[in-house]
């Protein structure tokens, strides 16, 4: 398995001074730091809602002691290395310097998640090469090719915006990555994607079938087999053989029992090629998600825009491509269950810990800029009073209630 090399890639890259020079030292020294409760809000009975305010690095530190293999989701949309200076962060290291920011912390974030956990990492072209192998080195410990045990998963291609950039000088960028990362894949068990109005309504029940409505699918299959090539005869008396290059999905003997079992569609004439009935109520239980996740399925960076204006009630937004709650809610709910723990150590404008709170998941969102107390904790307040009426919030029932205590990271 590749493996990268850089300048100081066995120290820890702890911090950036106030010049914007990294500062390296050993990850005990920040046991001379501690986590202080400043405040609750709402009902925190029980509760494990929080926010974190400080340099990531030392509060995921921090969490190990009581958190450490109980994470179930990550998700993670850190600086991507662009060379733009934001409003919040400077952006534009030397790339060994970002490896080592990042390495440090997702090896703190590995030692989170719990055995069955996964981590979703957003990232653009910028960087994406170089993430995905440190990645591989850090979730695949001892692995030294690539094999059925790595827990690489897969590579999300998010369509982040639909307007063309004319002023591009090659291409159009309209797409992120984000990079998913299972602790230990035989552990992890992935949900699958609710099934739509839309993907629903083609079943139809034109033979009154009891076993409800249905739709049908080709029988024949583009590898051919000898054996799995016979002649069969139509309701109408017609004899039919599968198309030059394919054969038939089944055996002589399968065909005749999904004939017995009303499973298979000669057409209303009984002349058509036949076709395997598939019915609705033996898929309701949901579809497997594609790597290619488009803005009518899972919104863009403009419609992030639009809920994070309604929120702080400002036209002047500072973040520029703050990630719509669709996004976010599509992938807490492929990786976690009600009650599970989500945990966001970029937390930005705070959407992973909104959608996570409507969607009964207990959170943790770490920030260290302005903008947790100027944007993340009135928008969780606004959840909480059930002031949030956004399509994330209707399609999952989202009425008030719940609650999070905000901690700060102070030098002792």
């Amino acid at each position: 398995m590749t493996k990268l090399e850089w300048n100081n890639k066995e120290e820890s890259l702890l911090f950036f001074d106030e010049n914007n020079k990294p500062v390296y030292s050993s990850i005990e020294s920040l046991d001379n730091y501690q986590v202080v409760k400043v405040f609750e809000y709402g009902e925190i009975s029980n509760n494990i809602n929080m926010f974190i305010k400080g340099d990531n690095v030392i509060s995921l530190y921090k969490l190990q002691k009581d958190f450490k293999s109980r994470i179930k989701c990550i998700y993670i949309d850190p600086p991507f290395n662009t060379g733009k200076t934001f409003h919040h962060y400077e952006d534009a290291l030397d790339r060994g310097e970002w490896l080592s920011m990042m390495k440090i912390r997702l090896e703190l974030m590995y030692e989170l998640l719990a055995d069955d956990g996964v981590i979703f990492v957003h990232i653009d072209d910028t960087e994406m090469p170089y993430l995905k192998i440190l990645l591989d080195e850090i979730f695949n410990p001892g692995l030294r090719k690539y094999s059925p045990q790595s827990n690489y998963i897969a590579t999300i291609i998010w369509e982040k915006k639909i307007s063309p950039q004319n002023d591009a000088k090659f291409f159009s960028d309209v797409h992120d990555y984000i990079l998913v990362y299972a602790k230990n894949r035989k552990k992890f068990k992935m949900n699958k994607l609710e099934r739509s109005k839309n993907q629903n309504i083609r079943y139809k029940n034109i033979d009154n079938d009891p076993r409800g409505p249905w739709t049908s699918s080709d029988l024949t299959v583009k590898t051919p087999s000898e054996s799995l090539i016979y002649e069969i005869t139509l309701p109408s008396g017609r004899v039919v053989t599968p198309s030059k290059s394919r054969s038939w999905g089944v055996t002589k003997e399968k065909f005749k029992k999904l004939v017995d079992d009303n499973r298979i569609w000669f057409g209303k004439s009984g002349d058509a090629m036949p076709r395997l009935k598939r019915f609705l109520s033996e898929v309701q239980e949901g579809i497997v998600p594609k790597t290619i996740w488009r803005k009518e399925e899972v919104g863009d960076n403009s419609e992030g825009k639009k809920e994070l204006k309604e929120i702080i009630n400002n036209e002047t937004v500072v973040f520029t491509t703050p990630k719509p709650e669709r996004l976010i809610e599509r992938i807490i709910k492929l990786s976690t269950n009600e009650n599970d723990i989500v945990l966001d150590a970029f937390l930005g404008s705070g959407t992973t810990c909104s959608v996570a709170h409507k969607l009964r998941r207990k959170w943790i969102g770490l920030e260290n800029g302005s903008q947790l107390d100027g944007i993340c904790v009135p928008r969780l307040k606004r959840v909480i009073e059930g002031n949030d009426n956004n399509q994330v919030s209707k399609n999952n029932n989202w009425d008030r209630g719940g609650g999070f205590s905000y901690y700060s990271i102070e030098s002792k």
